[in-house]
């Protein structure tokens, strides 16, 4: 959520980026969408790729162009363009109020001094849901997308409360992102709309099916 947040504020979403070597940085038990390198991509169909499948090389790949827009440097190395990407993701993060976090790499797996908690979380899901690209993308259950390079590719959404043929699926739910990582357990930030009003469930250190009905759980403890 802070990559997506972060890059929206640097890069137009129709600007065409190339995927390059960056991909090869992703831990080799990430989630991916299976980019390869020399694929053209715009960055709206990169955060497509980033938000729907979890996409670790989508993430990679618009840190490092992200980091070059913000350093205001094309030819900027790719690890010099992920550190000034981060350090603009975190000082987003904490623009926004998420004061109780710092961000080290931008698909937000495990490493080390990176951490976050459960409230801070929220308030940058709020932000997601807040912007207009962002909020579409996050409800989004299959997107077909066709690439500048020529590619077709189809992106499941990974949360399953926005899954009408999923048997977590929760009517009104509108988003929004899953995680997994060893020492974070199976995570989950959800949003949906009850009665004419949108809350956000932040599910931690559960399962991988767990956090989906751990969601429903909260969302059917709401007093009606």
């Amino acid at each position: 959520m802070a990559t997506a947040l972060t890059t929206i504020d640097l890069l137009p979403l129709d600007k065409e980026v190339e995927v390059g070597k960056e991909i090869g940085l992703i831990n080799e038990e990430s989630s991916r969408a299976w980019l390869e390198r020399g694929d053209v991509l715009t960055v709206r169909q990169l955060l497509i790729a980033l938000m729907l499948p979890s996409g670790n090389d989508a993430a990679y790949t618009l840190a490092v162009h992200a980091g070059r827009a913000a350093a205001g440097n094309n030819d900027l190395p790719m690890q010099d363009a992920i550190r000034e990407f981060m350090e603009c993701v975190n000082a987003k993060a904490f623009a926004l109020g998420a004061e109780s976090s710092h961000f080290v790499v931008p698909d937000g797996f495990d490493a080390e001094g990176q951490y976050t908690t459960a409230v801070d979380l929220a308030i940058l899901a709020k932000a997601c849901l807040e912007d207009p690209t962002l909020a579409e993308i996050v409800s989004t259950p299959v997107s077909h997308e066709q690439w500048p390079s020529g590619e077709e590719a189809t992106f499941r959404n990974t949360n399953q409360l926005i899954d009408p043929d999923s048997p977590y699926y929760f009517p009104g739910a509108i988003g929004i992102k899953t995680g997994s990582t060893t020492l974070a357990g199976a995570c989950l930030v959800s949003a949906a709309e009850i009665e004419g009003r949108i809350y956000i469930g932040v599910v931690m250190g559960s399962s991988d099916e767990s956090r989906f009905q751990d969601a429903i759980n909260l969302y059917e403890s709401i007093p009606g």
